[in-house]
């Protein structure tokens, strides 16, 4: 396959077509038009017959082809608009969807794709790759390597401050080329290609989406109740998790546990690469280093009941061996997928001779949760899902087929991993119903934000990676996929202490965070990279787990709402005067509250800040008030990164500092960033639960509403829509930039004054004066 050719208009053939266009409401539309060749096996994509709401907008394709997306009842103003007589076009089995591009315009999204934030004069393909195994070293390491590992053919068009999207629900490659130049003469000022944008495939029937925000973050909460929510995770998938090539058996993860706690370092995951294993099969462990079942069983409980979750790989290869369980059930039952000489198809990777289940099946999903119960019931904490591309070595895919060597390869190449994470999903809620799984895979397509969180796959320990890593994750986070993140560090070659440290600094508050290094590489738990390092990294560590309570409040909003996690500076704001948000790439929000700026330069101690909005931002490098609006220059010790929170914002955080995988959400400080004589509106939701189970869906959950305001120079902090249906929740104000003398909190009819003491916290900067309380209960 060729991943930087696509096809173009001008060998295509556009004439009219009669359009199905069908509203799932609250402006999100599905089009469906006549293809060339319909799929026997269509996108397995779990999405929505309808979305709350009323439509504001309307979809027009007419008798003459031209389509038009445009406000009711506003016939002059087209937010979105086809090329008139060549929108839609066929070229022998291949379709495409032709649309005007303005000189305005910006795109953002399309899943996970390297190359910046905004994608503007890109031709994309959207094709799961195992990169290290499809692509040059070089390439990998220095430029930006594309297709990656997940496609989610979606694209943000920006209009102003109207924002569009695109969902093409299509299992094979699809196409999409973002109004780039396709004449490479030197000296060309040619902009004939510049006049439209398209998205198409190689054949089936066109099965569209398109949604209109007008705002972003409605556009992402739409496509998200689309895709699905990420389901509320367990609480100890959100902590730090440690990882590398070569942790193989009890020993090592006793060694790991030995230095967290030395250390003083928070961490909930230790995670098992492939070593584990009995030579790379899936579903062993290698006898020799962890014993029969039964000393499996108590060395996972004696590791759990420490406080650390076992996370082992799965990966979808069965080894071909006689007498192995796996093999031999699998292909008693059918299970594999098979060749066009209709034998079990045969890759190599891991184990060597390898067959794979046939995920696009729903009795070899079930065949595979079966395994992965039994898996589960032994103890480990979760699994992580890799190889799941799917990767079968140096062998050529299309002699890989499924449905019974019914479909060819690109039917299902792009969904294995979401039949896969189905699958694994299944298993492990089958094994512990009343518990939240956990899965972590490396491939995804469209509405795996369902069932599995998303690593960044295989990168390499280079500031070129660090750098890529927050557009990145940006971009998954805008195409539905907001539990991601990459691994700190890096994955392949040597990392530096440095560059460790600003891995840490800028992915710390990522809505995923693992070390994870592969075998043959330099060390890089914290302890292994010196003082300096394991001071740093430690402190940021723990500083996330300080801010835990925050991060779940996001997790729970993506599952109620759909709001994203991880955000660009324009999911929130309009562009600044001169300053245009939605080119930033190194900065980013978490949350509504939180807004991160790391250096991500190497031997650079300053950097350039844009901070957006009318309202002022606390520093906590420094504890100062800056305006919003404006280009700030910073200067940061290697210890800090800086970080800022909004006027308003009222933080919920655990007590102290944490230095263990114990949590209380139930016992919070309640930080208050509200200056004196400030106007902004402070309020913010507070949810917790036990972080576990499913009971929170029962309505075992503790929920709160805060507002806060200043009233005659004392801090006012009232209580509302108080429900403790987990726990009594106890709070403790902590009053950030400005010296109150007083604070009252209004509760259930009651004005209680609470007594305010001097004290000190330490963010990502300084150690800062603040105004404490005492800790005060909310009452049964």
């Amino acid at each position: 396959m060729y991943f930087y050719k696509i096809r173009h208009p001008d060998n295509f053939s556009f004439a009219p077509a009669r359009a199905a266009i069908r509203s799932l409401g609250a402006d999100v539309f599905h089009l469906a038009l006549p293809g060339a060749k319909p799929w026997k096996n269509p996108s397995q994509a779990e999405l929505a017959d309808a979305i709350p709401g009323e439509d504001r907008h309307e979809l027009v394709f007419d008798d003459a082809g031209d389509l038009r997306v445009r406000a009711k009842g506003a016939t002059d103003e087209i937010l979105l608009g086809g090329v008139p007589g060549a929108t839609f076009g066929t070229c022998g089995s291949a379709w495409m969807l032709q649309f005007r591009h303005e000189p305005e315009m910006q795109f953002y999204g399309l899943g996970e794709h390297s190359k910046g934030l905004e994608k503007s004069d890109q031709r994309v393909k959207f094709w799961n790759t195992d990169l290290w195994g499809d692509f040059s070293l070089h390439e990998i390491r220095h430029a930006y390597a594309n297709p990656m590992y997940v496609s989610i053919p979606w694209v943000i068009v920006r209009r102003g401050d109207t924002y569009l999207g695109l969902l093409v629900n299509h299992p094979g490659a699809v196409f999409m080329d973002l109004a780039s130049s396709f004449v490479w003469a030197p000296g060309n000022k040619s902009d004939r290609e510049r006049r439209s944008f398209f998205v198409g495939a190689p054949d089936g029937r066109p099965d569209v989406y398109l949604i209109v925000g007008p705002s972003l973050p409605e556009l992402t909460r739409k496509l998200q109740r689309l895709v699905g929510p990420t389901p509320l995770p367990p609480l100890w998938a959100l902590g730090h998790q440690q990882c590398r090539s070569g942790y193989a058996g009890p020993k090592d993860l006793l060694e790991l546990d030995r230095q967290f706690v030395r250390h003083k370092i928070p961490t909930d995951g230790l995670w098992l690469d492939i070593d584990y294993m009995e030579r790379f099969k899936v579903f062993t462990f290698d006898a020799k280093l962890w014993g029969d079942e039964a000393k499996i069983r108590r060395q996972l409980a004696a590791l759990a009941k420490k406080g650390r979750r076992v996370v082992p790989i799965l990966d979808p290869g069965v080894k071909v061996e006689p007498g192995y369980l796996v093999h031999e059930d699998g292909l008693k039952q059918g299970v594999f997928c098979v060749s066009p000489s209709g034998k079990p198809f045969v890759g190599f990777v891991w184990p060597g001779h390898t067959h794979f289940p046939d995920y696009s099946l729903p009795e070899v999903r079930a065949w595979w949760a079966g395994h992965v119960k039994r898996f589960g019931e032994l103890g480990v904490g979760g699994a992580w899902i890799d190889m799941n591309d799917p990767s079968i070595g140096a062998v050529e895919l299309d002699d890989m087929l499924f449905d019974r060597g019914r479909q060819p390869h690109e039917s299902y190449h792009n969904q294995y991993a979401l039949g896969m994470a189905q699958a694994t999903r299944a298993g492990f809620l089958a094994a512990r119903p009343d518990e939240r799984p956990f899965v972590l895979s490396r491939s995804a397509f469209i509405s795996s934000s369902r069932y599995t969180a998303v690593w960044t796959g295989d990168n390499v320990s280079n500031w070129h990676h660090l750098r890529t890593s927050i557009p990145l994750s940006l971009g998954l986070a805008l195409s539905g996929q907001p539990f991601n993140g990459p691994d700190v560090c890096g994955f392949g070659d040597d990392t530096q202490p440095e560059l460790a440290i600003a891995w840490y600094k800028a992915g710390f508050l990522f809505p995923f965070l693992r070390n994870h290094t592969s075998t043959g590489t330099r060390r890089q738990e914290p302890w292994a990279l010196g003082a300096t390092a394991l001071k740093v990294i430690g402190r940021y560590i723990r500083l996330r787990y300080k801010l835990l309570p925050y991060l779940y409040q996001c997790f729970i909003a993506q599952e109620e709402s759909g709001e994203a996690i991880l955000r660009p500076l324009f999911y929130d704001y309009a562009d600044p005067r001169g300053l245009p948000l939605g080119k930033i790439a190194d900065e980013f929000m978490v949350g509504r509250d939180i807004l991160q700026a790391p250096v991500v330069e190497e031997k650079a101690a300053s950097r350039a800040v844009v901070l957006p909005g009318k309202h002022r931002w606390f520093s906590a490098l420094d504890g100062r008030w800056l305006a919003g609006g404006r280009r700030h220059t910073v200067k940061t010790a290697v210890d800090e990164t800086p970080l800022y929170l909004r006027e308003g914002a009222l933080v919920p955080m655990q007590v102290g500092e944490r230095t263990t995988p114990e949590n209380d959400l139930a016992r919070i400080e309640l930080h208050a960033f509200v200056p004196a004589g400030s106007k902004v509106p402070a309020e913010t939701s507070y949810a917790c639960d036990d972080g576990l189970s499913f009971a929170y869906q029962k309505g075992e959950r503790t929920r709160v509403r805060f507002t806060a305001k200043v009233v005659k120079g004392d801090f006012v902090l009232t209580v509302d829509d108080y429900s403790p249906r987990y726990r009594p929740l106890e709070l403790q104000l902590v009053l950030h930039g400005a010296q109150f003398k007083r604070a009252v909190l209004v509760h259930r009819g009651e004005r209680i004054p609470l007594a305010l003491r001097a004290g000190r916290v330490r963010l990502t900067g300084r150690p800062l004066p603040v105004r404490v309380s005492a800790f005060q209960s909310l009452g049964a």
